[in-house]
């Protein structure tokens, strides 16, 4: 039995809701102070571009920080912090911010590595071709399976729990 009620969606619980865009949008103080981060931790080297000269690097920034919306105000509290710090020590002030709260340092290094790899000109450089299906043939489906990969599952029987608490 179903617990939706009419003119309701079912929301799944193992998947956190997405969002297509960050709660607010940036200013411009706060993108420009977001860059000068991005470029600090993915710096140029050889072929493979700063992250601000990422091609439409800003698009997935954004991307990123809509997908990361649950830690935005904690990010955009860092960004405003690091606004004023100087880009001689900007490289100090971000191995502080790693080493005393990681809980910010993780996602926003995240964030912005996110979205210098969602780029296509580094997508492209390192070989990543997308998501894409790659399902398995029958033979091969029947090998693992003859192998014994569901065996401990059987072995450890019916254990449904519901994400509902039902």
């Amino acid at each position: 039995m179903s617990s939706v009620q009419p003119g309701q969606s079912a929301r799944r619980l193992s998947v956190p809701p997405r969002h297509t865009s960050p709660p607010r949008t940036l200013t411009g103080d706060e993108l420009a102070t977001l860059l000068r981060i991005a470029d600090c931790l993915i710096p140029a080297s050889g072929p493979n571009p700063k992250a601000s000269d990422a091609e439409s690097y800003v698009q997935y920034l954004d991307l990123a920080i809509s997908a990361r919306a649950d830690v935005f105000d904690a990010v955009m509290a860092a960004v405003a912090t690091l606004a004023d710090v100087g880009d001689d020590d900007l490289w100090a002030a971000l191995k502080s911010l790693w080493s005393e709260d990681k809980a910010t340092f993780d996602p926003m290094s995240a964030i912005v590595a996110g979205a210098y790899f969602m780029t296509p000109h580094i997508k492209e450089l390192i070989g990543y071709p997308g998501q894409h299906r790659d399902v398995a043939g029958l033979e091969e489906a029947a090998d693992e399976l003859a192998g014994g990969i569901l065996d401990p599952v059987v072995e450890r029987g019916h254990i449904y729990v519901s994400a509902a608490g039902e």
